[in-house]
């Protein structure tokens, strides 16, 4: 943390910048975390010169060692593709395999075999916009937020313009507090109601990547479906800093990238079965009888990247271990998705702390204006200003102090727009 202080002391009198406590898990000088950083090569100093403070959220954490060397033993050791009956095949088919239960378990969604993988978030979007689509018609209706990343926005403002008399709602939160109340959704929905609008799919973030914002999906996932309408949630935000369960916010499509959470640069969706089972899609010939979710993936899958992505789960999932008393041996008794929720309590708790800690040196700078989010349940993302100096500016002077943040919009434009940055 010795970092922050020293930005305390030096910044000086912007639009808003962005501090991400996760993006690299760079904590303060406890030995105790010394066995999570010696995991990452780009957080170890080299020839006496310390690494950087890597806390722009916006461009992914770092990558542990045991992610980079699980995809390079695939791409080196035999690889063929799926459905072969011999060796190099079915450790294909075990990858895929392994990659759908471990996001399975990371998400907590309802099963693996609602599990899609695709080379982005924003590329999956788009994907199920246009497939969820095909089933909309004049009088039905789709809700977003002015609180998302554009990803979760404009593929469904699009899908709307294409589809005649499909009425699109936009939701909008509190610039004063950065809440998004569950009850706006419920007289937005009602209203529709009203108008004999059937809305079709709300569409929201379940982290913001600027505010931290984390709005109560449960409480508005059960409004939604109160009005049978699907709930889509980008947890691009959420799933680095929290313990996610899809079954708990009962929503019917969740997705995040993984490369937020120590993976390499992709994307995966995760959607209750029976709902995946009714959603149509364009696909080869040879696709037409696979199996779901295998049919809205198309060509051969990136093995070695669905293995870095295990790779990643698993470590999140080892993190407890690592902080764990070495007399300590319940671990071993605990299934994954056990050792996830408490790995990512024990992350969540010490987010906390260091966004606090944050917080309180930032706010002794006269000059530097936190755009605050006073939501009850944030993740520990902190957007600020310094008055009379430009952006780019200072992040490019904090740069050349070792500490990397990012700055501007983060392609949460609705949102920057709104409180009116």
């Amino acid at each position: 943390m010795e970092r922050i202080e020293r930005l305390a002391g030096h910044l000086r009198p912007s639009a808003p910048l962005l501090l991400d406590a996760l993006s690299s898990k760079r904590v303060s000088g406890d030995n105790s975390m010394d066995a999570i950083r010696q995991c990452f090569p780009s957080l170890l100093s080299k020839s006496g010169v310390p690494a950087p403070a890597y806390f722009d959220g916006p461009g992914g954490s770092q990558t542990p060692s045991v992610v980079a060397n699980a995809m390079a033993r695939v791409m080196t050791s035999g690889i063929s593709n799926r459905g072969g009956g011999y060796p190099a095949s079915d450790k294909a088919d075990k990858i895929v395999t392994e990659f759908r239960e471990a996001v399975a378990d990371l998400l907590d969604a309802p099963s693996p075999k609602g599990v899609i993988f695709g080379r982005s978030w924003t590329s999956l979007c788009y994907d199920m916009a246009r497939n969820l689509s095909r089933g909309w018609k004049a009088g039905d209706g789709v809700m977003v937020t002015n609180l998302d990343h554009d990803s979760n926005i404009r593929p469904w403002v699009q899908a709307v313009e294409r589809c005649k008399g499909v009425q699109l709602t936009t939701v909008k939160f509190d610039p004063k507090t950065g809440r998004l109340d569950p009850e706006i959704f419920r007289k937005s929905l009602q209203e529709n109601a009203e108008k004999k609008i059937k809305t079709r799919l709300v569409a929201l973030t379940g982290a913001s990547n600027i505010l931290g914002t984390r709005p109560d999906i449960k409480a508005i996932a059960s409004i939604a479906h109160q009005y049978g309408a699907l709930v889509w949630v980008d947890a691009v935000h959420l799933t680095p800093h929290a313990v996610v369960s899809m079954k708990d916010l009962n929503v019917d499509f969740l997705g995040c990238s993984s490369y937020k959470w120590f993976g390499p640069h992709a994307g995966v969706l995760a959607v209750k079965p029976q709902i995946l089972e009714k959603i149509p899609n364009d696909r080869l010939r040879p696709m037409k009888d696979y199996p779901h979710p295998d049919r809205f993936e198309f060509g051969t899958l990136p093995f070695e990247i669905l293995a870095g992505i295990t790779a990643a789960i698993e470590f999140i999932a080892a993190i407890e271990t690592l902080l764990a008393s070495p007399a300590s041996s319940s671990s071993f008794m605990m299934t994954r998705r056990e050792r996830i929720v408490r790995s990512m309590t024990l992350v969540q708790e010490h987010e906390k702390q260091m966004r606090l800690y944050a917080e309180k040196l930032l706010s002794s700078i006269p000059q530097v204006l936190l755009h605050a989010c006073k939501a009850p349940v944030r993740t520990p993302t902190i957007y600020f200003s310094v008055k009379g100096v430009p952006s780019k500016q200072v992040f490019s002077k904090l740069a050349g102090m070792g500490v990397y943040v990012g700055a501007g919009h983060f392609y949460a434009m609705d949102a920057a727009v709104f409180i009116d940055y």
